[in-house]
């Protein structure tokens, strides 16, 4: 009878261990899964319960980024439906490695666009610090990748980026059944209009004033005085260029 017991206390255990293990893989496998969609930041905060897929936000200081691929709509004109896409993959493989490694959360990817921010859902203590960092490390990617189109005769990328930090409102936004974790406010519409403004200013970084206020003074940036913003009061901004 002993010998029964310890067998089938052996089969349990055996079957409570393989059950344990196996949720333990459909986790790391969700988890893989959903960070493509939502970022690796949106997963671990929703897997910890801290994060939850209630519509509406909180209030959060933020510095949001808007990049954008310089002339790609004319450029995707001469080119396949696939190699466009190809061309996308290596590019945003390199610019959103650079928004995570700096704790950043990708909103959106817009074509050739993207709009992230820094210090939510985690808040940061310098959220214009880590996103300066990481669009100062997109160049340092991006010409390391230029140098490979060229070896393969394709004409290098050359991107625009927007910075402005301020309060936004960050959360779910949309409906029950699609929404998105996003920043909205007037930080987020300055962004992306002084991501605009590198067309016409020559600087490929234009930040505002309240982003230079938490740089430090060796930054390398440029004030260019009071510009217009479009569907804005004017403000003072900034330029950067890769050295």
């Amino acid at each position: 009878a002993g010998i029964v017991l310890v067998g089938l206390w052996s089969a349990a255990l055996a079957r409570l261990l393989f059950e344990a293990m196996e949720r333990l893989r459909q986790r790391r496998q969700l988890r893989g899964a959903l960070a493509g969609y939502v970022g690796p930041q949106i997963v671990e905060e929703v897997m910890a319960g801290r994060l939850a897929a209630d519509l509406g936000g909180k209030r959060a200081m933020v510095c949001v980024v808007f990049a954008d691929i310089r002339g790609f709509t004319p450029r995707s004109e001469s080119m396949t439906p696939e190699a466009v896409v190809d061309l996308l993959n290596l590019y945003f493989e390199e610019v959103l490695d650079c928004v995570h490694r700096h704790h950043g959360t990708v909103a959106q990817l817009m074509g050739d666009g993207l709009m992230a921010f820094f210090g939510a859902p985690n808040p940061l203590e310098n959220p214009s610090r880590a996103a300066f960092a990481a669009a100062q490390e997109m160049f340092q990617r991006l010409e390391v990748l230029n140098l490979r189109l060229q070896t393969d005769g394709i004409e290098p990328i050359e991107i625009g980026i927007g910075l402005n930090t301020g309060h936004a409102i960050v959360g779910h936004v949309g409906a029950r059944t699609r929404h998105e974790y996003t920043a909205t406010g007037d930080v987020v519409n300055v962004a992306a209009r002084l991501e605009g403004l590198t067309k016409e200013i020559g600087f490929p970084l234009v930040c505002s004033e309240s982003v230079r206020e938490q740089l430090p003074e060796e930054t390398g940036l440029v004030s260019l005085g009071t510009h217009k913003i479009k569907g804005h009061s004017s403000m003072i901004v900034y330029g950067w260029r890769p050295g």
